[in-house]
């Protein structure tokens, strides 16, 4: 028995300690205190970060490891593979807290452009916190927009991303950007961005510093991006997917679950330039400034069990769920809802929108929601065709109108 565990142990081991037989690649593996990385939080080891993922870079398939530490980065690290299909590049640490960035330059923290988008990068186990307002790109992976690839070149799991020290005013420009990516993963990945309390004290209104950075996570142009427990907290945009680069045509698919924006301006945002199918938004919580949910161009859709709150203002235009020309899709077990004692009386008026569907949009079917947020349940401009609904609630008596 023991015999036999021990060779079922060294089979899980053999992917990360090279080669298992003649006819497979041995795995790089690279430390980036062995590239002469100190990790103490004074001296600059960005440098050193270089030296290792260039390395990395000009082997078929490499391990960077960032071993506990606080490795401070006074310029971004950058680099481009020209690898092929089933080479694979992964930075990883030793868990969020423990292997730690400190990005101290206003470009960013770590950029890899795989040019031909073939080779596999997986990022994972890290902290990347913003030593100074406008950090830049926390992490950028980037390829050309071509080919079809049946398997995932992005892997994100276990990062967070957000300023230096709490209360801060500390914070990245931009969060993950998986730009031309082919079926993008990002699992429990966090971003943050300024939180200063005495900011709202001195004017409850203001989002000025609080929505500086431009997004939490952006899979524009990626094909069937899929995020899982995902958090974007202040910034303007939470997730982004938008294909409008002077390309033909937009990526398929999509998925969010369990994901939440708050403190942002948009939660989430779907727009391609020609209608796209495949979309699903399931158990997400989104408390945000201007739309919660923008989907334009997307059919076969599905928006379930997500929990709309909004931000509380009765003095700024709010539409939870945004939909412009989109065609078979279903809305069904949302709760519409407003955190504020305002929101239970009639004064004053609220300017929210449940539901908003336009004259382009058709096949809209909405179920079982519960809209308990003062203002106009939904909105159907003339022209919007076959849309139905069953069993919705409007809970709260200031809710305007009733659903269809």
């Amino acid at each position: 028995m023991k015999k036999v565990l021990a060779i079922g142990f060294a089979l899980l081991l053999a992917p990360w300690c090279g080669a298992a037989d003649a006819g497979t690649a041995t795995v790089a593996r690279i430390s980036v205190r062995d590239a002469g990385a100190r990790g103490d939080g004074t001296v600059d080891d960005s440098a050193a970060f270089q030296r290792a993922l260039s390395q990395a870079a000009a082997a078929q398939h490499a391990v960077v490891l960032i071993p506990a530490g606080r490795y401070r980065l006074d310029r971004q690290v950058a680099v481009k593979f020209a690898g092929g299909v089933g080479e694979g590049l992964a930075v990883v640490g030793e868990g969020p807290g423990v292997s730690v960035l400190v990005c101290n330059n206003t470009n960013g923290a770590l950029k890899i452009r795989s040019e031909l988008c073939k080779t596999q990068v997986t990022i994972r186990d890290l902290t990347l916190l913003a030593a100074l307002s406008g950090a830049g790109t926390a992490l950028e992976v980037t390829s050309s927009h071509r080919g079809v690839r049946n398997y995932r070149t992005l892997l994100v799991q276990n990062v967070d991303m957000r300023g230096e020290d709490l209360p801060t005013r500390k914070f990245f420009s931009r969060g993950l950007l998986a730009l031309a990516q082919w079926r993008p993963l990002c699992e429990n990945v966090i971003f943050g961005g300024a939180l200063d309390p005495k900011v709202k004290q001195a004017d409850p209104a203001s989002d000025a510093l609080y929505h500086k950075p431009e997004f939490g996570f952006a899979a524009d142009w990626s094909y069937a991006p899929t995020f899982q427990h995902c958090y974007a907290w202040n910034c303007r945009t939470g997730f982004r997917l938008v294909s409008r680069e002077g390309e033909p045509e937009g990526p398929e698919d999509g998925v969010f679950q369990r994901c939440t924006a708050v403190g942002t301006r948009i939660g989430i945002d779907v727009d391609t330039p020609t209608i796209e199918p495949q979309l699903l938004i399931e158990n997400c919580h989104l408390n945000c400034r201007e739309i919660g949910i923008r989907l334009r161009n997307r059919k076969f859709f599905q928006i379930a069990n997500c929990l709309m709150y909004g931000e509380s203002s009765d003095q700024v235009a709010y539409t939870d769920i945004q939909i412009q020309n989109c065609w078979a899709g279903r809305i069904t077990g949302n709760i519409f809802h407003a955190p504020t004692v305002e929101n239970l009386r009639k004064d004053p008026p609220a300017k929210r929108v449940g539901v908003a569907v336009d004259k382009l949009s058709r096949d809209v079917f909405l179920s079982g929601n519960i809209f308990n947020a003062k203002g106009q349940a939904v909105a159907i401009e003339g022209g919007a065709k076959n849309i139905k609904s069953d069993g919705n609630q409007c809970i709260n008596p200031h809710v305007e109108g009733r659903v269809p």
